[in-house]
């Protein structure tokens, strides 16, 4: 009896083509892969934030926060108010070491030099990961309106150190006014939101600082800007 198989031509051939696939599909898999753990983190980052703030302000967080670049008054305050009620696994206190020093805003800008995200600002790495930097201001950069109250900004770079470290990509923000969190872009309107969520916002440190707003608009689908080169 004759037995068929195939010749090696056709098995060559054959793995050609699997390896053509493999090329197109992986790639696009491993990209969405991440996405999905990003946006997951980023759900999550926003849960532990809120009942952080919420938990030190009914301690009287906001109130005696100190209004100065002082960086042992605010060690004490951030001892004091805040790290009782989150898990990190280190915290910087205007030093090197949980912030990327690349740090980019959304049209490839160094945001601030030197690991930090701003004057006497703290930051500290969750146990999730992800990097968060924080500092207080009085003004309109994260999308959100300046009503008089004490407001905190939250950077949260989601995976850390790893690239690309850029606003709208992979670090977003939030603030705590009163008495709950904000997306960044909350109070922006819908130009002002699309103009600043993109890649070629009019130039601006604070490109890209809105982001959060269009990823909870999303539901938190990533991602939010796409490179066009």
């Amino acid at each position: 009896m004759k037995k068929f198989g195939f010749t090696l031509a056709e098995v060559l051939i054959t793995l050609g083509i699997i390896g053509v696939v493999a090329a197109m599909t992986i790639p696009n898999l491993i990209t969405k892969l991440r996405y999905n753990r990003e946006a997951a983190l980023l759900k999550e980052n926003y849960s532990i934030l809120q009942q952080m703030m919420l938990r030190a302000n009914d301690e009287g967080a906001m109130s005696a926060l100190p209004h100065s670049d002082n960086m042992q008054q605010l060690k004490e305050w951030f001892n004091t108010y805040l790290l009782p009620y989150v898990k990190v696994s280190k915290v910087c206190y205007g030093t090197k070491g949980c912030w990327s020093q690349n740090a980019k805003n959304s049209i490839g800008q160094v945001y601030v030099s030197s690991e930090r995200c701003g004057n006497g600002d703290v930051s500290f790495v969750l146990m999730n990961g992800t990097s968060v930097c924080m500092d207080d201001f009085r003004d309109f950069r994260f999308g959100v309106k300046y009503d008089g109250s004490t407001m905190i900004g939250f950077l949260m770079d989601v995976n850390g150190d790893s690239k690309p470290n850029k606003f709208g990509h992979d670090i977003f923000t939030v603030v705590f006014r009163e008495d709950k969190i904000l997306p960044g872009g909350y109070d922006a309107t819908k130009a002002q939101l699309d103009a600043n969520c993109n890649s070629k916002c009019p130039s601006s440190l604070y490109c890209g600082t809105y982001c959060m707003q269009k990823v909870i608009q999303q539901g938190y689908k990533l991602p939010v800007i796409v490179d066009k080169k």
